[in-house]
């Protein structure tokens, strides 16, 4: 199904949910192990171009959708909590008669979402990579509770956040591919609905205290990873210890000159620590807490 307005490559499709049309890409061989790849808050699908050709020259099969109220997927007039957004991925997989276990890397928001799927339906994945973390945004970001104030929220969300959000995309993106992701990201703002989606988010407790889906992956079974870059300002190393604590079967990486954005800014550092634990060839097994922590120094 592509939606009349659309001028799309046919590598771009959409499939009617519950709550709206969801765009999605799929890459990668039919007979490849399907890698299921959530995004954040503020960045859709597009955010792991960089990172898909590495999964795919290394055979899976990757599935990358846009979360409503991002990239070409429907915004509609919902309440934008954790529920709707792994409803809809459930929903996605289903629609897409996708049955073997997925495996799954989750990026920032999309870490805690993937979480959150596979605790819901442990019996449908195979594996977890939590890439940046999401933790708990608001306590970095304590300005975050005005947008939760009526009428106040509405206004700083054109005047303020939006314009934060292109000066921190332009610094982290221009040096990248010429700046298209600029250009990629700057077009998403322009598509109505996105600040109502992205405050709406803020006030469902979407970006605020994740702990409960980590401590709900503490009772599953499935191998977790989780990537973290040294520079990272949003997600600590003192957070990833708590996801650590949590989870401790979880083998932690800490990968040096990289920081949130790593999926799009760093694919060649993150790929193959991904591939490794997805293909079950990766480091020895580690025993569980903090000795399953490794710190990965660019070109040594």
């Amino acid at each position: 199904m592509r939606p009349p307005g659309h001028d799309l490559p046919d590598t771009h499709e959409f499939v009617r949910l519950s709550e709206g049309l969801c765009h999605y890409r799929i890459d990668g061989p039919l007979d490849g192990k399907t890698l299921l790849l959530v995004h954040g808050a503020t960045v859709p699908g597009w955010a792991f171009d960089r990172l898909v050709p590495y999964f795919t020259a290394a055979g899976f099969r990757t599935l990358r959708p846009d979360l409503y109220g991002h990239g070409y997927s429907d915004r509609p007039r919902v309440r934008y909590t954790h529920a709707l957004f792994v409803h809809q991925l459930a929903e996605l997989l289903a629609a897409l008669g996708i049955e073997r276990p997925v495996h799954v890397l989750g990026h920032s928001l999309g870490a805690a979402l993937g979480a959150r799927l596979v605790c819901r339906h442990p019996e449908r994945f195979a594996s977890l990579v939590l890439a940046a973390p999401l933790v708990d945004f608001t306590v970095h970001t304590p300005s975050a509770k005005l947008l939760g104030v009526p009428l106040l929220g509405e206004c700083l969300m054109p005047i303020y956040v939006k314009p934060m959000l292109v000066r921190r995309r332009r610094r982290r993106y221009r040096a990248i591919e010429d700046g298209r992701f600029v250009g990629k990201f700057n077009d998403q703002l322009r598509k109505p609905g996105f600040g109502r989606a992205l405050l709406s988010m803020f006030r469902s407790g979407s970006l605020g205290d994740q702990s409960d889906c980590y401590e709900a992956l503490a009772r599953e079974r499935h191998p977790v990873l989780v990537l973290r870059g040294m520079d990272d300002p949003i997600v600590s190393s003192a957070q990833v210890d708590a996801i650590n604590r949590r989870v401790t079967r979880a083998r932690v990486v800490e990968v040096a000159e990289t920081a949130h954005t790593l999926i799009l800014t760093d694919p060649d550092k993150v790929a193959p620590l991904a591939i490794g634990f997805f293909a079950g060839i990766g480091s020895p097994a580690a025993p569980p807490g903090d000795a399953a922590r490794l710190v990965v120094t660019p070109g040594r």
